[in-house]
């Protein structure tokens, strides 16, 4: 355990569940995940303040669109699937705007607090950690295995280097490997939020591997689709 994680710990033993919820347009925050982030809307900017002075804790939602169904229920039965996150290395500048990093903890459900004075939402958060059933229905050794040569036949020239196997599978849980991940994916907010959503890691894994079984099709359909385009020296 890194000395960030053994003081991450202690934080989250104090906890005090409620936090400010900070939304995010078509972008989803997932554990294990680090986000850079220019935080300017002055709603926003008053929530990180207000983060900062407490316990520097936010729940980071994916923001609500016009034809959300969740835009129409009342507070009191807001539910929603968020991310706690960390404020890591904030940088407030003279403009009053916020530099920052979202370091993603944990999954939550959020329950939205009523009658609130501010411009952002505050909620209530009960923590979803990895779940793993008792009997499961996959074998999590050689789930972890398909997983790392899909997405190492995707996205990586090392594809078929057994060091990097070894590397990854080493010391890390199918739920942590899932969220690295689809963390370095440029995925859909709606995939990636169902994945947020799912703290039953054997599920979890269903879908990231529904995922990348269907790019790697895809891929192979049409092998230079996602090819960079290569620099060429003026020599």
């Amino acid at each position: 355990m890194t000395a960030f994680s053994e003081l991450l710990e202690q934080r989250l033993k104090t906890f005090s569940g409620t936090v400010p919820v900070l939304e995010l347009e078509n972008c989803v925050l997932l554990p294990e995940s680090v986000l850079s982030l220019r935080i300017t809307a002055t709603a926003d900017c008053q929530l990180i303040a207000e983060a900062l002075a407490a316990d520097a804790f936010v729940a980071v939602s994916l923001k609500r669109t016009s034809g959300d169904p969740r835009s129409h229920r009342k507070p009191s039965t807001e539910i929603d699937s968020v991310c706690l996150a960390s404020i890591v290395a904030p940088c407030q500048l003279e403009s009053g705007d916020y530099s920052l990093l979202l370091q993603g903890i944990c999954r939550a459900k959020s329950v939205t607090l009523q009658n609130s004075d501010r411009p952002y939402r505050k909620a209530i958060l009960e923590l979803k950690p990895d779940f793993y059933v008792d009997q499961p229905v996959i074998q999590r050794e050689h789930r972890q295995f398909e997983l790392l040569q899909q997405y190492a036949s995707i996205f990586l020239e090392q594809a078929n280097d057994p060091t990097y196997y070894h590397m990854l599978q080493r010391d890390i849980t199918l739920g942590k490997l899932c969220d690295i991940l689809a963390g370095t994916i440029k995925l859909e907010p709606v995939l990636s939020q169902l994945i947020l959503q799912e703290h039953d890691v054997d599920l979890r894994s269903d879908l990231l591997l529904s995922f990348l079984k269907a790019k790697l099709r895809e891929q192979q359909r049409n092998p230079f689709a996602g090819a960079l385009s290569l620099e060429f020296s003026q020599n």
